[in-house]
């Protein structure tokens, strides 16, 4: 009677294979992004944008000029690429802040958007765009929330010269009732918040 060999997987090798299809996993999800970011980036413009130094070009390279010419292409009134890209340079202790990753720029039409309406409304200028995105080390630096909005690039934080943040939020409700945005809005006693997280909160 012969006598039939069957290997036995030790949990060596099982472990081995885990850790290789965990490689596997982590090199498929890395190209996607690089994919993802090269297709987002491919076909903006790197032409100058009026109110964008070169300084900022020759800090952060061409796709300052493709996020701001994108920024431009949304044909927004009261909100301006330099407004938008400010926040990107801003720096707390030793942390700088960065652009938000290609395959993300999309992601904020829709609050800037909002932010545009909001200020034909009022009748009223933007003011400033404090926050916007937030790299997670920068995130941490400034101490915001461990699952911030602002990392996804869907958030805003604004103030608009002359109305005070409760009012401002006020306009914000009134436009998400409307059904123009679903998402969060918080009152802070020098600006306002408005995300675009897809369901209502507010603070």
């Amino acid at each position: 009677m012969k006598e039939t060999n069957t290997k036995q997987e030790t949990p060596l090798t099982f472990v081995s294979r885990r850790r290789f299809l965990g490689w596997i996993s982590a090199f498929a999800t890395t190209a996607y992004i690089g994919i993802e970011n090269a297709k987002a980036g491919l076909f903006y413009s790197t032409k100058p944008v009026a109110g964008i130094p070169q300084s900022w070009v020759d800090q952060k390279g061409l796709d300052v000029l493709r996020y701001a010419n994108y920024i431009k292409g949304l044909k927004l009134v009261n909100v301006t690429p330099r407004m938008v890209l400010s926040p990107h340079f801003k720096t707390r202790g030793s942390t700088r802040n960065s652009l938000p990753p290609r395959y993300m720029w999309k992601s904020i039409a829709p609050i800037l958007r909002v932010i545009d309406m909001m200020a034909s409304r009022m009748k009223r200028p933007v003011d400033d765009l404090l926050s916007i995105y937030r790299s997670p080390t920068y995130n941490r630096a400034v101490r915001g929330k461990s699952r911030s909005y602002h990392m996804q690039n869907i958030a805003v934080d604004m103030r608009f010269k002359g109305v005070s943040p409760r009012t401002v939020a006020g306009i914000a409700r009134r436009l998400r009732s409307e059904g123009l945005f679903n998402g969060g809005i918080g009152t802070y006693s020098s600006f306002t918040h408005v995300d675009t997280r897809g369901s209502k909160a507010d603070w």
